[in-house]
């Protein structure tokens, strides 16, 4: 522990194209050698760098030189930002580490850490292999960049990209008054978009929303329209390339995170195919109670999980500490793979693989008399296979979707708030389908990945299905624990989309994510089956037309099946007590 640090601001640091970023140093002030920790930023390296995940003036007094530093064409950093994030963020990011383990003050083993698009930078920067790259901590991020849009299953999360455009603008707009432009429309356009988001969401189509019809902006927004469209030519970019990266990785983030699912994948991945043994046998996660963003408090939503729950009360950035002083320090220290907390229980356990050994996997299937519509409808969940039962049937019309409320969305964002909250309005609504078990006689554990097999047809070519798994409390209050959604055309792969024929049964595999909650004796479980969930995911027009070109859309009828040749069932990880 050092007795004192030093910050010094805007450091040149110089890529090999001759273009200068700048960063910003924490460092122990006593002329010595320190292992680094860089952080890469889009954001703004005076605010984003600092987070629940890691606290640069603490990493400064443990020990270490922690560099924030605007990539390239942002804030204090020259040059221009966009383009192909490959091409650019990856020799920029080789560049700055070896720049970092060139200084007087590091000791050559260099570290990263991020948490969203800085964890991808991360990864990319890693799948370059500069030689002084010893560790990753990569936070809340996805398999790949694709993957930050699609989530595999072909659907824009439209709140997050709606969001994430005017922040970038900001910048945009500061450089272009810089430089004598006049930015006065442009301002109060991205301003009014800020302020009152629902003009964004609402409006169609999307391809034309006037808040982002600028030069520069308008850039963003089409990349990210278009980004939301998978095709064969993105296959090879779905994953990151594991085999190339050979750092060990501190994966962190929650069960109401964006990237739940990610996390995991990208966390066996390195296991199997990480590019050295030192890799293979260095991955770690930590899964708490959490949202997405830097902000990680003990509640989330509606719920409140005990002392031990947030960043501050697990003592997170100590946690990064241990890690960073294994892998770059050499201390040899043991770190369990797995540490997650179960909610519900509000207690932190610790495994080494995924999903947990012992799992028993139970199929609840869907039931009811054809009339599961609303909370109050017959619809039943129960480990009985269903025989002749009649289907649900309900219209789902585009221009009035089933509102987000809560669940895993960008906290903050426009008035979002995640993780559990009520659905207790959500499930009046005769557009979805409520199936519930009967109370439970003793508590049930949920940890692990949730499938649904939802068996569908659609009066369209077209078209989406959502689902909610639900905590129904004694007193009737309805908590969402997981959510998932499914684009009907690429029910096979998003690389191969496929229209539906009308009328045509569809077996649709809907995952729903990862958790782990204790559903407990006297509750409910239900599961809420629908067919938009929006703002939150970009809502299907079901005409067939590609994500944000439809300036109409039209209603589709909407055929739920659980019957002996087509039982609707979701598979639930159930851990024994």
């Amino acid at each position: 522990m050092t007795a004192s640090i030093r910050i010094d601001r805007n450091v040149p640091m110089e890529m090999r194209d001759g273009t200068i970023l700048r960063g910003d140093i924490h460092r122990p002030d006593d002329n010595g050698k320190h292992p680094a920790i860089l952080i890469r930023t889009p954001y703004n390296k005076l605010v984003s760098g600092h987070n629940d995940f890691l606290n640069p003036v603490n990493a400064a007094f443990a020990g270490y030189a922690v560099v924030l530093q605007d990539v390239r064409g942002r804030f204090a950093s020259d040059g221009i930002y966009g383009g192909d994030i490959f091409k650019i963020e990856g020799p920029d990011g080789y560049d700055t580490v070896e720049w970092v383990a060139s200084q007087p003050w590091c000791d050559g083993n260099v570290g990263m850490g991020g948490v969203s698009y800085m964890a991808v930078l991360e990864w990319i920067a890693a799948m370059e292999s500069p030689p002084h790259l010893k560790a990753l901590a990569p936070w809340m991020a996805g398999t790949s960049p694709l993957v930050e849009n699609t989530l595999l299953d072909g659907v824009m999360l439209l709140h997050l990209w709606a969001n994430w455009t005017p922040l970038m603008a900001v910048d945009i707009i500061d450089r272009m008054a810089k430089q004598g432009g006049d930015v006065t429309q442009m301002r109060q356009m991205i301003y009014r978009a800020i302020f009152n988001m629902d003009e964004v969401y609402n409006h169609l189509p999307l391809k034309d929303v006037p808040h982002y019809q600028f030069e520069g902006v308008k850039q963003i927004w089409q990349s990210r329209l278009a980004s939301a469209i998978p095709g064969p030519e993105l296959a090879g970019r779905a994953r990151w390339q594991y085999e190339k990266i050979a750092t060990p990785c501190l994966h962190v983030s929650g069960w109401y995170d964006i990237y739940t699912r990610s996390i995991f994948e990208n966390f066996n991945n390195m296991k199997e195919k990480g590019g050295s043994d030192r890799a293979r046998r260095g991955q770690h996660i930590i899964m708490g109670p959490w949202a997405h963003g830097a902000a990680l408090p003990n509640f989330v939503g509606m719920m409140h999980f005990g002392m031990m729950g947030g960043a501050q009360g697990m003592l997170l950035s100590e946690h990064h500490i241990t890690f960073y002083d294994k892998y770059l320090k050499g201390i040899d220290t043991p770190i369990p793979g797995i540490r997650y907390f179960v909610m519900g229980r509000n207690q932190w356990r610790v495994a080494e693989s995924w999903p947990l050994p012992g799992t028993r996997w139970q199929k609840f299937f869907l039931h009811s008399g054809g009339l599961a519509h609303t909370s109050r409808g017959d619809g039943v969940l129960s480990r009985d296979e269903p025989s002749g039962e009649s289907p649900d049937i309900f219209v789902y019309n585009p221009l009035f979707p089933v509102p987000s409320i809560g669940g895993r969305v960008v906290a903050g964002q426009s008035g979002f708030v995640a993780g559990p909250i009520d659905q207790s309005e959500i499930e009046k609504r005769p557009d979805v389908l409520c199936y519930a078990t009967p109370e439970l006689t003793e508590d049930m554990e949920v940890t692990g990945p949730l499938k649904l097999n939802l068996f569908a047809s659609t009066s369209v070519k077209d078209t989406d299905f959502t689902a909610i798994l639900i905590d129904v409390y004694p007193n009737g209050r309805a908590y969402n624990i997981a959510d998932g959604i499914i684009r009907g055309r690429y029910r096979k792969s998003i690389f191969e989309p496929q229209m539906l024929n009308p009328g045509e049964v569809y077996r649709f595999s809907m995952s729903l994510g990862t958790t782990s909650y204790l559903f407990k004796k006297g509750h409910r479980i239900r599961l809420c089956v629908s067919s938009s969930n929006f703002p939150a995911f970009d809502r299907n027009m079901n005409t067939g037309n590609q994500i944000g070109e439809d300036a109409q859309g039209i209603p589709a009828m909407q055929t739920v099946y659980h019957q002996k040749e087509h039982p609707s069932y979701i598979e639930l990880p159930v851990i024994s007590s």
